[in-house]
């Protein structure tokens, strides 16, 4: 079913509340990491996608989404979207902004400055946290939440650009863990390999010794333990089988640890149950049932879901719901043909259908 995008209303807004906005929602006209290709060009305009190596781009100006798919019958999925700024100079100057931007924001400005956007992500009651950057002369930043990262211009000299020009604006950014851990993906292997060959008392106890104790650092240490294991394939069906396990094995004992939230944990699960059926190594996991049950009983009601859709303005902790559910039902949403439950899949359904109903524009009054 193609998802239909929100009525856009005419409130008063600018420019600032757009970058804002997609700071902080993680959506630009009710787009995001979660739409489909058609709505996408719909929203912004046909003849503007192309083939890449990586897949393919639509490339509307301001605004470019990037795609992949691994098979040639799968849809379309984003691998990142967002606002490439350091085009405004030349958009501006040409009139070449979006119509469908334009047609809402108004006039766009030919230079983004860091210190305006972050005033006005903080005066919306969101902060910007600072990641590790990759890049000589520039200074990365993210939320969290809306995982929307900025890259700012630090040295002048190294991108001819003023300090504090933000050049960029993508998502969804993964808080750059794997920067965290460069030099050290071998050792990771390692574990990996070591922990395949334990029983469960033993596992627990290797966990319990080589955690980190301390916040932000044990999280980003399960991160990306998981992803080395998740990465790991076998030669035979049956090496590749005890991968698939270990994997579920460390997610089991993420969740029971707190890393992850109940919503989190089944809404991994189900990932994980969809891939292993796709594999055929389902024997002995849970049912997709128990699974897509977990997260109802974990998430907030459908009621309550309903409710952000419409209420205006959303505060501070209502755009993060918004966004936690918007993310998740898209994750989920591949479980629905598995679901054997005639009543199950009803509800599910009903989620599904709220998805691009969250987050609609106006976020505020």
């Amino acid at each position: 079913m193609r998802e239909r995008l929100p009525e856009l209303d005419n409130a008063p807004v600018d420019d600032l509340d757009f970058f804002a906005d997609l700071m902080i929602t993680g959506t630009m006209l009710g787009l995001d990491h979660t739409s489909t290709r058609p709505d996408v060009e719909e929203a912004l305009g046909h003849d503007c996608t192309f083939e890449a190596p990586s897949g393919m781009i639509s490339d509307f100006g301001l605004v470019e989404f990037g795609w992949w798919r691994g098979r040639a019958d799968d849809e379309w999925a984003v691998t990142y979207f967002g606002a490439q700024t350091h085009r405004l100079p030349w958009l501006t100057g040409t009139k070449q902004i979006e119509s469908a931007l334009a047609d809402r924001y108004g006039v766009f400005r030919p230079r983004l400055d860091f210190g305006e956007l972050h005033s006005a992500v903080q005066a919306r009651g969101f902060t910007l946290a600072e990641l590790p950057s990759p890049n000589d002369g520039m200074i990365e930043y993210w939320e969290p939440t809306s995982r929307m990262g900025l890259l700012v211009v630090a040295d002048p000299e190294e991108w001819e650009e003023l300090p504090g020009t933000v050049l960029k604006m993508l998502g969804p950014e993964n808080g750059h863990v794997y920067l965290l851990f460069q030099g050290r993906e071998q050792a990771f292997r390692s574990y990996a390999d070591h922990l395949l060959t334990l029983r469960e008392p033993d596992l627990v106890a290797w966990l319990d010794r080589r955690e980190p104790g301390a916040e932000p650092g044990r999280t980003n240490w399960w991160a990306y333990l998981r992803n080395v294991v998740a990465r790991r394939t076998g030669h035979t069906p049956a090496q590749e089988a005890r991968w698939r396990r270990l994997g579920f094995v460390l997610d089991r004992h993420a969740a029971e640890r707190g890393i992850d939230t109940a919503d989190e944990a089944a809404v991994t699960l189900i990932g994980s149950l969809t891939e292993a059926r796709a594999r055929g190594m389902a024997d002995g996991l849970p049912t997709m049932d128990q699974a897509a049950e977990r997260w109802l009983a974990a998430t907030t009601t459908l009621a309550h879901a309903t409710r952000l859709c419409a209420d205006r303005p959303l505060d501070p902790d209502g755009v993060r719901l918004s966004r936690r559910l918007r993310n998740q039902i898209h994750l989920i949403q591949p479980c629905l043909p598995y679901i054997t439950s005639a009543a199950l899949a009803d509800e599910l359904r009903a989620w599904i259908e709220l998805k691009p109903a969250l987050l609609r524009l106006p976020i505020k009054e």
